[in-house]
């Protein structure tokens, strides 16, 4: 079996003056969860809709299991494609039942495998107890479950989730980002994820598309995301992130804060100018009075505390302490790399 399932090739997609989608391409495995990461307007949604047949691209090819879905004079309607999508609104039936509703996708089938399918994905999603009742008796999270049980009776080949979670409040998000998860795992959906949360991203995929202007700049598990960025914006979109300026020599980078080891990931040659991303995580904090760094904001955030500290050159980054201390604005501080870290330089 062909380890890819989803391949994209060459997309674009203009909006008359707007340009959505340029020259992207994208291959999703047999089994694996990605997630399209980036801010709005980046075209992530315009790319989980022209996958699904609901806009047409300009330009490219998309092929599903070997089989071309669009391409020259192809154009395979949606309901043709096996596709499955759960939208941010979940989309139920206010006056069909949860039973009524997932079965609305499968209705040509038996009776017979209707109740097999029914029961398969009542067991999947844990809702069986919701069979009689109606969405508006439903919580956020259930809903979520009856949209996913819904999608997944059909079994398309690919699942497409467009911000699902969006509608959730902050306390739900994470409980039943768990549960989509374990279902999607349980089932072994090919899954292509949308979201502007990185969190999301992070916590439900095996690998993260970084999105930037129509475009995918990188497209790695998300460890590799975080600590081997190819670029300053999937840096910054991959986690909080400052930059200070730097100067190459070998393994190291002379900046305002010293000298600093980097990863290697990229050549460049020793006197190189380059930006440097820095981590809140990065540097250690030590009180000195006549430390080159100060301390100019302080925000408490519960599980710890956030700093901003300005450099001897006028930089500013952000440092994290933890809970209980005693670091106050106005404080003169030495600024230590923590041990282990590698910085990550691009040219300036």
């Amino acid at each position: 079996m062909d380890k890819v399932l989803l391949k994209c090739r060459g997309i674009s997609k203009r909006f008359s003056e707007v340009i959505a989608i340029t020259g992207l391409d994208l291959d999703l495995n047999h089994g694996e969860i990605v997630s399209i990461l980036g801010s709005s307007g980046c075209g992530k949604t315009t790319l989980l809709r022209l996958i699904a047949g609901l806009e047409k691209p300009d330009e490219g090819s998309i092929e599903l299991e070997r089989k071309s879905l669009f391409g020259k004079d192809i154009n395979v309607p949606p309901n043709k494609r096996g596709l499955g999508m759960v939208f941010q609104e979940y989309a139920l039936f206010p006056h069909l039942s949860v039973r009524e509703n997932i079965l609305f996708g499968i209705s040509t089938l038996s009776k017979k495998d209707q109740e097999t399918k029914l029961k398969k994905v009542l067991d999947l999603t844990r809702i069986g107890k919701l069979i009689s009742r109606f969405p508006s008796e439903l919580s956020g999270g259930e809903q979520q479950r009856v949209a996913l049980a819904r999608t997944l009776a059909t079994e398309p080949s690919l699942l497409l989730m467009d911000e699902p979670f969006s509608n959730l409040d902050a306390s739900l998000r994470g409980s039943v980002r768990n549960e989509v998860r374990g279902i999607l795992r349980d089932s072994g959906s090919t899954t292509l994820f949308v979201t502007h949360d990185r969190e999301e991203a992070f916590s439900i995929s095996d690998r993260v598309a970084i999105m930037v202007d129509g475009n995918i700049q990188q497209i790695d598990p998300p460890d590799k995301i975080y600590f081997w960025p190819n670029t300053k914006k999937v840096a910054s979109l991959s986690g909080s992130c400052d930059f200070i300026e730097g100067i190459t020599k070998g393994e190291s980078i002379e900046t305002s804060l010293g000298s600093i080891e980097r990863r290697t990931h990229s050549m460049m040659e020793n006197g190189t100018n380059v930006v440097v991303a820095v981590r809140p995580n990065d540097f250690v904090m030590t009180p000195d009075p006549k430390g080159n760094n100060v301390v100019i904001r302080k925000e408490f955030r519960g599980d710890d505390t956030l700093f901003w500290v300005k450099t001897r050159s006028g930089e500013t980054i952000r440092c994290k302490h933890k809970i209980h201390t005693t670091l106050f604005v106005g404080l003169r501080v030495t600024l230590a790399p923590e041990k282990y870290v590698k910085f990550n330089a691009f040219l300036k």
